[in-house]
């Protein structure tokens, strides 16, 4: 009896240690992971309570598209592309706190409006001026009544005709008033330390193999809204649910509390997922590089699947590993040889030319961000 239990143990082991063929890895994850569109534009309060919105900053720090009429801003929302994976049975997906809200410099909002404002008092003074010029002008060009004698040498005062002039005085006495409240309104919102800045998001998604055409392909036919972000600044994360609240059936569904748990994990001396990830460890990412530009095919859109090597030891905080990956990849599943979820992608280590090195939130940090630990 022993000896069968010991030789079941023996296989069991081989069995969990042995590694998968990276194209199964593939073709078991690949339903589970979804491309995230999310159209966006930027909710500005002012200090008087009134509102402004944009859809982002350009190379000079300028508020783009910044309009008081929230309609006309939803013509011109940012449309950005990330990836998400599904976790429960409940629509629920995992992916970047970025993706789901895209950050903006909000110093650099402020100081763009602190400019905007400025330049708007100043074109007020400068009308200002004008006005009173004109005005002055004006009185320049006025007729002095004139006197003469009548044919029985009575004095005779003859009044001026300035109507025009008086008519013309009185639109540029009432401009200047309208001037001056508005300079009055303007220099209330100089404080611009005052400003309140959120994101407005709709978010949307779409499966692989689907065709998607357009942004109604994913927000209308799967629209989805935050559930929850992370309020470390250091752990990147967000969850997202389909309005529906049902994850569809035979999608792969995400393992995050790891199947390599208690008693089998101490047998195997192996922790939870990233634990056992080492210098030169292999992992490989599923996600959306570049959205639709790349993820489009004719038989709809498809994940790709890359790999790396774990190219620094982890630390707890954060994966390093050398997986290629452009814009659209964040929120990515990144899994180990036998296919378990180690990290979520989430940054590009942007310095000089190390184009192929990337961070992920290592899987401890997801588990208590999920609440599981």
């Amino acid at each position: 009896m022993k000896k069968t239990v010991l030789m079941c143990l023996v296989a069991l082991v081989a069995l969990v240690g042995c590694k998968r063929d990276p194209v199964d890895i593939y073709k078991q994850n690949e339903s589970g992971v979804v491309m995230v569109l999310n159209k966006f534009y930027y909710k500005m309060r002012l200090p008087n309570g009134r509102y402004l919105y944009f859809s982002g900053l350009d190379e000079d720090g300028n508020l783009e598209n910044l309009t008081d009429v929230e309609e006309k801003i939803r013509n011109n929302a940012q449309v950005s592309f990330g990836t998400a994976f599904f976790v429960d049975d409940r629509g629920t997906m995992l992916t970047n706190r970025h993706v789901a809200s895209p950050p903006i410099d909000r110093d650099l909002v402020k100081q763009g409006f602190a400019q905007l404002v400025r330049s708007v008092a100043a074109g007020l003074e400068l009308r200002m001026q004008e006005l009173e010029q004109e005005y002055r002008a004006l009185e320049l060009q006025r007729s002095d009544d004139s006197y003469y004698y009548d044919e029985e040498g009575n004095l005779v005062q003859e009044e001026a005709d300035n109507t025009d002039i008086d008519y013309r005085q009185q639109q540029l006495q009432q401009a200047y008033f309208e001037l001056e409240a508005n300079l009055s309104n303007v220099e209330q919102l100089s404080d611009a330390s005052q400003i309140d800045i959120k994101p407005v998001c709709q978010l949307g998604i779409a499966y692989d193999n689907s065709h998607v055409n357009s942004d109604a392909d994913f927000l209308q036919r799967n629209p989805c809204t935050v559930v929850r972000m992370a309020g470390d600044e250091d752990v990147d994360l967000a969850l997202l649910r389909l309005d529906n609240g049902t994850t569809p059936r035979g999608v792969h569904v995400f393992d995050i509390a790891g199947s390599r748990s208690g008693w089998l994990s101490r047998l195997l001396g192996r922790g939870n997922g990233d634990d056992d990830l080492k210098i030169n460890s292999k992992v490989y990412m599923i996600g959306y590089n570049a959205g639709p530009v790349v993820g489009s095919t004719r038989r709809g859109i498809k994940a790709q699947f890359t790999s790396g090597n774990v190219t620094q030891q982890p630390d707890g905080q954060r994966v390093l590993y050398s997986i290629p990956t452009v814009e659209g990849s964040s929120g990515s599943p990144v899994v180990d040889e036998n296919g378990n979820l180690v990290a979520v992608n989430f940054a590009k280590l942007a310095v000089g030319h190390a184009e192929n090195f990337n961070f992920g939130i290592p899987l401890s940090k997801v588990k208590q961000f999920m609440r599981l630990k």
